[in-house]
């Protein structure tokens, strides 16, 4: 039987799509095939190094699969196409570059070769996926046509024992609370959100908070702006959390009355999927592969004023009725994550290669 390896250009826990590289790398593990999981290990977070092994170990005979997880061009990619293994690859959405220019220039000239070369390297793909219809549609326009949807994975079990204690701790006070979760980098338009949550806090209500969450890392540039911001508007409440583990992530998502986001530019935003499945209602802005994810429920705004998102912030945190509503959706769209097979997905995908 064929290896079936996994290359991607970085893996950390918490991130959406190492989070599907460990789906796939459990099933695969159940099925009998040989697996690995190849990165750069200069991009991997340290609690998850033993889980990953260098690209430059990667070997594989005409017969063995690749799977590529494409999302910017890096070191995988070269591995990816240089091997002589069946290719699969897995089209994640590259971030259009003019987010990252002035924050981080050498990234964005990363994003800028991962869109030139998209084309090319699906072409060179004997298998070509995309995690939305959205990030489908973009390769079709470079007249890659035959792609198969594999819609990002979702693991709830990551999310079932909330490890949070120390969040409890922190926030014991019930107020209204918004959360966003993410990485803090340009195109999440997280400035939008504080800039409405101040006009909301001060003229609506205020007793409520912001939290934020997720890694600055990315764009530690962006991060100190979206500080300087909240010191600007001398907004109070909003809180930078930072990174949160799965487990913890699972305790802020129990603290949340509303989850928001403001991105400009989304692939899936797996995010609205982890609040729907927490019970939390969801607020998104119509971009991307957002409405995707949501699968009709929720909420989805577009082109709002600061004070027009925070009117919206204000009904849907207190009027019942639109609330009831809200939560209606989402159960019927959480019945629909909680129906996936993802054994039987990933099967149908591999079908003729395994």
């Amino acid at each position: 039987m064929p290896r079936i390896d996994q290359l991607l250009p970085g893996f950390a826990e918490g991130d959406a799509i190492s989070a599907e590289v460990m789906v796939f790398d459990g099933i695969l593990r159940k099925w009998g095939i040989e697996t690995g999981i190849y990165t750069d290990m200069q991009h991997v977070a340290p609690e998850v190094r033993h889980l990953c092994r260098d690209l430059g170990e990667y070997q594989a005979e005409r017969d063995d699969v690749a799977i590529h997880h494409y999302s910017i061009w890096s070191k995988a990619v070269d591995a990816f196409l240089g091997v002589a293994a069946r290719k699969v690859l897995v089209y994640h959405n590259i971030t259009p570059a003019h987010f990252f220019r002035g924050f981080d220039d050498d990234l964005a000239d990363q994003l800028t070769v991962a869109r030139e070369k998209l084309g090319e390297a699906a072409r060179k793909a004997d298998r070509v996926w995309a995690d939305s219809a959205f990030n489908a549609g973009e390769l079709a326009e470079l007249g890659i046509d035959d792609v198969h949807v594999f819609p990002l994975l979702f693991n709830p079990k990551t999310f079932d024992a909330p490890s949070g204690d120390n969040v409890f701790n922190k926030f014991p006070v019930r107020i209204p609370t918004l959360t966003w979760v993410g990485r803090l980098v340009p195109n999440k338009r997280v400035e939008d959100l504080i800039t409405a949550f101040a006009w909301y806090n001060r003229t609506i209500n205020p007793r409520s908070r912001l939290l934020l969450i997720g890694s600055e890392r990315s764009c530690p540039r962006y991060y100190l702006m979206l500080r300087m911001l909240v010191c600007e508007l001398k907004v109070p409440n909003v809180c930078f959390e930072r990174y949160a583990s799965p487990a913890k992530l699972a305790a802020y998502y129990e603290i949340t009355d509303l989850f928001v986001t403001a991105s400009d530019h989304e692939g899936y935003c797996l995010p609205l999927v982890e609040a729907i499945y927490k019970d939390v209602p969801v607020l998104a802005k119509e971009r991307g592969g957002m409405p995707e994810a949501l699968g009709g429920a929720g909420v989805l705004y577009d082109d709002l004023e600061p004070e027009e998102l925070a009117a919206l912030f204000d009904i849907l945190l207190t009027d019942d009725a639109v609330r009831a509503d809200v939560m209606q959706s989402q159960e019927r769209r959480k019945a629909e994550i909680a129906g996936r097979d993802p054994e039987s997905e990933l099967r149908e995908a591999l079908a003729g290669l395994i």
